[in-house]
C-alpha cells in the first residue's frame, strides 16, 4: 500500500473532524432518547429505530477516531511531511460498513409502521449489504494513501458507486413506504409525522451523493488532501435526517402542539 504523502491541514481537516463529532454527540443523543422511549412503550419498531440511530452514530464516532488519530500525529510529528497511519486508513471502511447495519434496522423499524412486519422481506437488503460491506475493504480503494499506478483511484469512486445505489434504492423504497402512508392516514399529526420520516429517509439519500462527490473530486485529483466541503454537507445532512426520524416517530409534545394546538393529547405511534 502507497504511503500518505500529505500532512494534516488544519482549515481542511479539522472542520471536518469536528462535524463528524458534533453529528456523533447529536445523533447518539437523539438515539438515547429514542431508546428511553422504547422503555416506556416496549414496541419493536422503537427499538429498531434506536438501534439504526445508534449504528448511525457510531459511524459517525469511527470517522471521527481515524481523523483524530492523523490530528494527533500531526501534532507529534508536524516536522515531518510523510504520515501513513493504519487506523485512519480503516476508519473510513469501518465508518461506512456500520451504515449498513443502520440500513436494516431502518428497514425493519419501516417494516413494522408501514407494512406487514414480515421481516423476512430484510434478508435480500441483508445479503445486499454484506456483499457490499465486503467490497469497501477491497484493497484497492483509495482510503487516504496514494494509489498505485495499478491501483486507480477511481476503484473506490466505484465501490461507493455501488454503495450509493444499494442504499438509495433502500432509501426510496421506505420513502415511498412513508409517503403512501402519509398520504392514507386521515389524521393530521400522524400524516405530518409520516412525511417527517419520509422526508428523513430523503435526506440519507443526500448524505450518500456528497459523498460520493467528495471521492469523484478525489477521483480527478489524486493529490489533494481530501476532506471537500461535501463532507460536512453529508454529516449535517445525516444530523437532520435522524432528528427527522425523531420527530416523525416519537411526536414528541412541542411538536404535537404546533402541529394541532387545540387538540388534546395524542397517542404515540406504535
Amino acid at each position: 500500500m502507497a504511503v500518505k504523502n500529505d500532512i494534516f491541514i488544519f482549515g481542511t481537516h479539522f472542520p471536518a473532524m469536528l462535524f463528524e463529532f458534533l453529528t456523533f454527540i447529536a445523533v447518539f443523543l437523539i438515539a438515547i432518547i429514542v431508546f428511553r422511549k422504547w422503555r416506556e412503550r416496549r414496541t419493536i419498531a422503537t427499538l429498531y429505530l434506536s438501534i439504526a440511530l445508534f449504528s448511525i452514530a457510531f459511524a459517525a464516532f469511527v470517522a471521527f477516531t481515524g481523523l483524530f488519530s492523523w490530528f494527533l500525529s500531526w501534532i507529534e510529528m508536524s516536522y515531518m511531511n510523510v504520515y501513513s497511519p493504519t487506523y485512519y486508513t480503516l476508519s473510513l471502511p469501518i465508518g461506512y460498513c456500520l451504515v449498513i447495519p443502520y440500513d436494516i434496522f431502518l428497514i425493519a423499524f419501516s417494516i413494522q409502521i408501514f407494512l406487514d412486519k414480515n421481516q423476512r422481506k430484510i434478508i435480500p437488503f441483508l445479503i445486499s449489504g454484506l456483499i457490499i460491506g465486503a467490497l469497501l475493504f477491497l484493497p484497492a480503494n483509495y482510503w487516504g494513501v496514494d494509489p498505485e499506478p495499478s491501483d486507480p483511484a477511481s476503484t473506490r469512486v466505484i465501490v461507493l458507486g455501488l454503495y450509493l445505489l444499494y442504499n438509495t434504492l433502500v432509501y426510496i423504497l421506505l420513502a415511498y413506504f412513508a409517503f403512501r402512508e402519509a398520504g392514507r392516514t386521515t389524521h393530521k399529526l400522524h400524516r405530518r409525522g409520516f412525511q417527517a420520516i419520509a422526508w428523513g429517509f430523503i435526506g440519507n439519500i443526500l448524505v450518500f451523493i456528497f459523498f460520493l462527490l467528495d471521492a469523484i473530486l478525489i477521483m480527478l485529483d489524486p493529490s489533494s488532501s481530501g476532506y471537500s466541503i461535501f463532507i460536512s454537507f453529508a454529516w449535517i445532512t445525516a444530523l437532520i435526517s435522524s432528528f427527522l426520524f425523531y420527530l416523525g416517530y416519537i411526536l414528541p409534545t412541542w411538536f404535537r402542539k404546533r402541529i394541532e394546538p387545540n387538540s388534546h393529547e395524542v397517542k404515540d405511534s406504535s
